[in-house]
């Protein structure tokens, strides 16, 4: 089990190109006809996400790095930000939440929003990291290209159809920053206590 885990955290970034394509091809096949409903819109999420995660960890790859060299000054490329968990946020925190809203788009609707609500506050995260060191950080292209086109029209799509209010949204952002919490904590953590340590 500890060999095959060690491998999904090292490996899993290749199985993104195929991922997309596979997500594509499924969600003309299934929402053709129905492009904006919001089981359509959680599912093009997913596969945006992928693209995404394409530019972080694949091609040309390279945000775990920058993350422990630019964030956290650490002079480790893989600490604290480190493969397993980088493996568990894009996997276990994206995939599966967004998945679980397509399958249950009814039950799951504000999951869904939720992570609308975070990509969009993911993307100004990049931009803002590069605005802040003049420098590309992996997945700034897509978060302007996809990210930030694509949940500015869900939100208001939804405004228009009288599906969200404009406290709703508000909301929505809300949950998007209060998300990306867990995940600094995630790092942000263990890195305080390594300092810790090293001092004692």
């Amino acid at each position: 089990m500890h060999t095959l885990l060690t491998r999904i955290a090292a490996g899993w970034q290749n199985a993104l190109p195929v991922l997309t394509v596979l997500g594509l091809v499924a969600w003309i096949a299934v929402f053709r006809d129905d492009p904006t409903s919001e089981r359509a819109l959680f599912a093009m999420l997913l596969v945006i996400y992928f693209l995404h995660q394409i530019e972080e960890h694949l091609w040309p790859g390279g945000f775990r790095q920058f993350a422990d060299a630019h964030a956290f000054h650490s002079g480790d490329d893989d600490w604290p930000v480190d493969k397993s968990g980088v493996a568990l946020v894009n996997i276990g925190y994206v995939w599966v939440p967004m998945a679980l809203a397509v399958a249950f788009p009814e039950t799951l609707r504000w999951v869904g929003l939720g992570w609308v609500g975070l990509t969009l506050v993911n993307a100004f995260t990049h931009i803002g990291a590069s605005a802040r060191l003049r420098i590309y950080n992996p997945g700034l292209v897509t978060s302007i290209v996809l990210f930030i086109p694509f949940t500015v029209f869900v939100l208001a799509l939804e405004v228009s159809r009288g599906m969200l209010s404009a406290a709703d949204v508000g909301l929505i952002v809300l949950a998007g920053i209060l998300l990306h919490l867990p995940v600094m904590a995630l790092f942000v953590v263990p890195y305080l206590r390594g300092r810790r340590m090293a001092r004692a």
